[in-house]
């Protein structure tokens, strides 16, 4: 009996000092990685509104950043909005990290790395705000509107449509023609309207992106069509989205 005890007690600290081990601790250059852009949005509520962001921005080492915001705010759109400000590392050991926009105006971000420093959540930590999201790293892609080549993708998306009955989710399967530009008839949409049921609807459209891996689109289903904001993240392989019909509050992202 004793031996087994021991033997247990051995089995467990080598599996307790593995787990120790294993933890890839951040330190003040583990972020940013790569070419240090990086794509997020979020939404929630702004003072007890509808509230969604997209930002696509570039973190440089030593604690700036710079790049664009879109907005939709109770239904109202704004951006691209260019926008600037500081970043640092808040807890090295738990990839934790601050961001504060200074120009035009001042926001806070709370945000935590995970997959290796590729991806994290973050969340807006201002008075009156609750809003939270996700965020990636750009990667290494060369963007144009043939980087959605024949591509398929898994849609998420949630917000305020008033058109449909007011809160919304939406998830989907989105296909690309061969130029990338075209949005499939063969696509679907599926709006969670509470309970006001689903709507399982066929959906078609369009898509242009720059070099910037910034783009747009227009997402057309018998509920109504829908133009987007769009960064591309992910080596090419997601993309986050903010819809910018006036009166809607929508964001989201494209999962390949």
């Amino acid at each position: 009996m004793k031996k087994t005890s021991l033997f247990l007690v051995f089995m467990l600290i080598a599996l307790l000092g593995a787990g120790t081990a294993s933890f890839a601790k951040c330190t003040a250059t583990t972020f940013p990685t790569g070419n240090g852009i990086w794509g997020f949005e979020t939404a929630g509520l702004a003072s007890g509104n509808y509230y969604n962001s997209l930002f696509q921005v570039t973190f440089v080492s030593g604690g700036t950043f710079s790049g664009t915001e879109w907005d939709s705010n109770a239904g109202t759109i704004s951006g691209p909005t260019a926008v600037s400000g500081t970043w640092s590392a808040t807890t090295l050991a738990g990839c934790e990290y601050t961001m504060k926009v200074t120009s035009p105006s001042t926001q806070t971000f709370n945000f935590t790395l995970n997959n290796g420093g590729k991806n994290g959540i973050i969340v807006q930590i201002d008075a009156g705000y609750t809003t939270v999201g996700q965020m990636a790293e750009q990667g290494t892609v060369t963007c144009s509107s043939a980087t959605f080549k024949s591509k398929q993708f898994s849609l998420y998306s949630q917000g305020y449509i008033p058109s449909v009955g007011g809160l919304v989710t939406g998830t989907g399967e989105l296909l690309f023609d061969k130029t990338g530009t075209i949005i499939s008839g063969d696509s679907t949409v599926t709006l969670d309207l509470g309970g006001a049921g689903n709507l399982v609807l066929p959906a078609s459209g369009s898509a242009t992106l720059g070099a910037n891996c910034q783009g747009s689109s227009v997402l057309t289903t018998p509920a109504g069509s829908f133009d987007s904001d769009t960064v591309v993240v992910d080596e090419g392989k997601e993309s986050f989205f903010l819809v910018t019909n006036a009166g809607d509050n929508v964001s989201g992202y494209l999962l390949e």
